[in-house]
């Protein structure tokens, strides 16, 4: 969990540490992420690094959290099949998705395995719950598999219609 100290920073330094981070875990695994490259690209020291965080995977599960956050910024219960669908191919697509793209693909492809396993929210409805799980799974199939991406977005579009039609 990330320290107080680095909570209490100005959004400028936030801003370039978190910067730093991104970088780093879109083009490094966690197993091969590197405190060093962090604190050069952010212009900190290396005992500062460990002031903000415990150690690479607190960074890690920051970072992740954050762009979760900010991917998810938008959706509401109200949506339906085609605006998720929509969502998910717009991520998928790199042209049209976002600056966290690389790193999605790469929890996917190796650092998922390595992390505790984070549960949603008890409280989420059945067919939230499960529209949310067929889109994390095509968009997870959708970058590991790029050259199939459009048939794992079709199959998950055509899940959701389907699930979302039985819930009116």
């Amino acid at each position: 969990m990330v320290k107080a100290t680095f909570e209490n920073l100005s959004k400028d330094k936030q801003d370039r540490v978190t910067e730093a981070l991104l970088k780093e875990f879109s083009a490094h695994t966690l197993a091969s992420a590197q405190v060093a490259r962090i604190v050069k690209e952010a212009g900190i020291a290396r005992g500062t690094f460990y002031k903000y965080f415990e150690d690479l995977t607190d960074a890690y599960q920051y970072l992740f959290k954050l762009a979760m956050r900010d991917l998810h910024t938008g959706l509401t219960g109200r949506m339906g099949a085609d605006e998720l669908y929509q969502m998910t191919k717009d991520f998928v697509t790199k042209a049209t998705g976002s600056q966290y793209y690389d790193l999605i693909r790469l929890h996917y492809a190796a650092n998922e395995a390595l992390l505790p396993s984070s549960r949603p929210n008890k409280q989420m409805p059945a067919c939230a719950w499960a529209a949310m799980a067929l889109s994390h799974e095509a968009i997870k199939e959708a970058l590991l598999d790029p050259d199939k991406a459009d048939f794992y977005l079709d199959r998950e579009h055509k899940a959701l219609e389907k699930l979302f039609s039985q819930h009116k």
